[in-house]
């Protein structure tokens, strides 16, 4: 019996796959074989045929395409005079946290003073004394690689301010040294007496 049932079901299952199935998509397929074959090159403008009934007009002018200018006809760049940054005056908390990392640091807890400094500078991130004080810790850390990132960050956002730039060229020149770096160290030098 169960034989039966197993062939008239495999015999349901190849008539329904063999029948046609209203669910299937088919691909739209457009009609070309009455239009006449174009002669026309590849990539040549060719009018639409119109559309009885349809005008169409144009909006505005056709695009007028000239010659580049030539080097001597262009116009001076306009140079912008630019500024000095200054850095703000620092909030309580971000003095309360360079205090305290001071602190932490000058203890031996390196780690929290790291912690302290990463606080200050989400903070006030255009402090260059955050800068100096984090790339500090994270060399007595032995982090040399992220300390000098972090110290030639605090070189750009300390521009127009000499003595901390003349700190941060110091610092990096000892971060460069104590990493093994000591061409580097040199040229880090005679940046920082440039300042």
């Amino acid at each position: 019996m169960k034989k039966i049932y197993l062939m008239v079901g495999v015999a349901l299952l190849v008539t329904g796959c063999a029948g046609q199935n209203p669910y299937v998509y088919k691909a739209p397929v457009e009609d070309r074989s009455g239009s006449a074959a174009r002669t026309e090159a590849p990539g040549a403008v060719v009018p639409a045929e119109p559309a009885p009934g349809v005008k169409v007009t144009p909006i505005g002018e056709a695009p007028v395409i000239r010659a580049q200018r030539e080097e001597q006809d262009r116009p001076a760049p306009v140079q912008q005079p630019v500024a000095p940054v200054i850095s703000q005056a620092q909030s309580p908390a971000v003095i309360a946290l360079l205090e305290t990392a001071r602190q932490d640091s000058s203890s031996g807890d390196l780690r929290t003073a790291q912690s302290r400094l990463e606080r200050a500078l989400r903070i006030a991130p255009r402090d260059p004394e955050v800068y100096i004080q984090l790339a500090d810790v994270q060399r007595r850390q032995g982090q040399f690689l992220q300390a000098e990132q972090v110290a030639l960050k605090g070189v750009s956002v300390a521009s127009g301010q000499n003595s901390t730039l003349r700190r941060l060229w110091n610092l990096i020149a000892d971060i460069r040294q104590e990493g093994g770096n000591a061409a580097g160290a040199r040229e880090a030098r005679q940046k920082a007496a440039a300042y």
